[in-house]
């Protein structure tokens, strides 16, 4: 079984993999994290003034979604009945998720949601895309914090 996690290092991220990591899989079950890191700014003229910057900060973004996936990835030294990568795309995250899934051919997709404040929001919309495009079965882990 290949399971997806969706992973941006966020409180409901890490339910998603603990949920992952607490249950029984099939033998020879795959575990991909993936971790979107999205532009931040928009493509313009000023990027040719400005383009050394973006790249230190796109680097940078980079490097931290590296480390905070290589630290979830430590999680999984618990189940070595699974076979463990991961994954780093750049662009929109819903559209990244579903690509990444459908390139992999995943057959079970985990996302965390938050059930509080802007998180919520935005987590949400995630979730939403996922569910109601991903062409597997996606599961949603809640998260209660306040």
């Amino acid at each position: 079984m290949k399971i997806l996690v969706a992973y941006d290092g966020s409180t409901a991220a890490q339910a998603a993999v603990d949920e992952v990591i607490g249950r029984p899989w099939p033998p020879d079950s795959e575990v991909r994290l993936v971790t979107v890191v999205e532009p931040q700014l928009a493509a313009t003229p000023a990027m040719e003034v400005y383009g050394a910057l973006y790249e230190k900060v796109r680097a940078a973004l980079r490097e931290e979604a590296y480390k905070k996936i290589q630290k979830a990835l430590e999680k999984f030294k618990s189940r070595p009945d699974l076979e463990t990568s991961y994954e780093l795309r750049e662009g929109g995250v819903k559209q990244s998720l579903l690509t990444a899934i459908r390139e992999w051919g995943a057959d079970l997709v985990v996302a965390g949601h938050a059930t509080n404040g802007i998180a919520r929001f935005f987590l949400g919309s995630v979730c939403h895309a996922l569910v109601t495009s991903a062409p597997c079965n996606v599961e949603v882990v809640k998260t209660h914090h306040t």
